[in-house]
């Protein structure tokens, strides 16, 4: 994964203080028939009662989900973002969100972005969508164990959670537990120097590769 620049994560922890570790869970099951656009559209008027959970499964539905490519325009808005250059940041960060309104990271740049040129309520707006997304993992395991795994869609959610959580990793590896794949990363707290092992469900972006490379052959 390209490492996120220095002034991004300094901010990336600094979230953690805006998300709740606990609450009230949001149980999205298979996410049904959500679509993805139609929840997409509601968020975007500022409908915050939507299920986060189900949104972000209902994208890995979609044409445009692809859980471990790269993203010129995400590389972009980081650059432009660690130049200081907010309204570029800000273009490059529209381009994703138009392909990928699950970006956590993206959320955040908008956040931090839009504080500094002084638009408090799109600040207001991309800190309360990056809240209902982050809350979403948080609250779908506290990834203790492989059954009590946070579950997520990309790599880089699992990311987003270590560098909110102000921990760093040392190791990772993959694993298969009763038909359940899992990224297990050892983390060590940057302040306290507290060693453990976080565990991410991986189905889902697992599960798309195996598909596509079925495709591919």
């Amino acid at each position: 994964m390209k490492t996120i620049l220095t002034y991004f994560v300094f901010v990336a922890a600094i979230f953690t203080l805006l998300v709740p570790v606990c609450g009230h869970s949001q149980s999205a099951g298979d996410a049904g028939g959500a679509d993805y656009y139609a929840l997409v559209k509601r968020l975007k008027n500022n409908d915050m009662s939507i299920n986060f959970q189900t949104l972000r499964i209902a994208y890995t539905r979609t044409p445009d989900y692809k859980p471990y490519g790269g993203s010129e325009a995400k590389d972009a808005a980081l650059a432009a973002l660690n130049k200081k250059d907010f309204a570029g940041a800000l273009k490059f960060a529209q381009t994703v969100l138009d392909t990928n309104y699950v970006d956590l990271h993206i959320h955040l740049l908008c956040r931090v972005a839009y504080r500094e040129t002084g638009n408090t309520e799109k600040e207001a707006f991309h800190t309360s969508v990056l809240r209902g997304l982050a809350n979403s993992i948080y609250t779908s395991g506290d990834g203790s164990s492989p059954e009590k795994a946070m579950v997520v869609i990309s790599v880089p959610e699992e990311y987003f959670v270590i560098n909110a959580s102000g921990l760093k990793v040392l190791k990772q590896k993959s694993l298969a537990v009763n038909g359940h794949d899992y990224d297990a990363m050892d983390v060590e707290n940057k302040k306290t120097g507290e060693k453990k092992t976080l565990y991410f469900n991986t189905d889902i972006p697992r599960q798309w590769l195996a598909k596509n490379l079925k495709k591919g052959n």
